[in-house]
């Protein structure tokens, strides 16, 4: 991977699989995971109207980049409001929002298979929405203060949620891409063994994946909730 703003990954994106150890944060009967919503105001709206449709006991968790076409302060606004009254992690796009890594620029570090092309338009992208966070009079420390990863129970699963992969907040091994070759999927399994959960559930790469290891274990990553891309 070459570095470069946009393509390399900062060091405090890093985790080790101990960080999946410990209490579940979220117990629910029904557990709604959106990433990437990239601050699209009609699939929010979309989503929040199916889920109070759900009944019982359930939580609703934002999957980090949450902002992101929504660069003019208002839209900015409506969208960190109405996102941080539930569950949230940061992405990549908060991340960098809120405490901007020098030289990281989006800090989505895009793998060479992604053109120059997108790398430029989201570096682009992002000091724009940075621009507008600040205009927005909302608290960016609140952004900064969540977390970049969680586990979560439901049926006595236990759930680790990411908005990259198993070691990294802007990680691609839950990418289609990778997780279509042996070494990758390899790598999956051992994820799963190393952080003990039963289903990963991540988001950042854009294209949804759903796969099943052994042992039942499962992987999803669901793409984009703002950009529709799932059938």
């Amino acid at each position: 991977m070459r570095e470069a703003p946009g393509r390399s990954c900062p060091i405090s994106y890093r985790y080790p699989p101990g960080a999946f150890a410990g209490a579940p944060a979220i117990r629910a009967e029904t557990l709604w995971i959106a990433g990437g919503l990239y601050g699209n105001r009609y699939a929010l709206r979309a989503l929040l109207e199916a889920y109070d449709k759900e009944p019982g006991d359930k939580a609703l968790l934002f999957n980090g980049d949450f902002h992101w076409f929504d660069a003019e302060p208002a839209e900015f606004e409506l969208i960190d409001e109405a996102v941080l009254g539930f569950h949230a992690i940061r992405g990549n796009v908060e991340t960098e929002i809120a405490v901007p890594g020098g030289g990281a620029g989006c800090g989505c570090a895009y793998p060479d298979w992604v053109g120059d092309a997108t790398v430029e338009y989201s570096n682009r992208i992002i000091e724009r929405l940075r621009a507008a966070a600040l205009a927005s009079g909302r608290n960016l420390s609140e952004l900064a203060a969540l977390p970049m990863h969680l586990v979560a129970e439901v049926g006595g699963e236990r759930i680790g949620i990411v908005h990259g992969d198993a070691t990294s907040l802007a990680g691609w091994n839950f990418s289609q891409e990778v997780l279509s070759t042996a070494a990758g999927r390899a790598q999956a399994e051992l994820d799963f063994e190393r952080t003990g959960v039963d289903i990963f559930a991540s988001s950042h790469t854009c294209l949804p994946v759903l796969r099943q290891f052994s042992r039942g274990r499962t992987l999803i990553n669901n793409g984009a909730a703002g950009m529709p891309n799932f059938r």
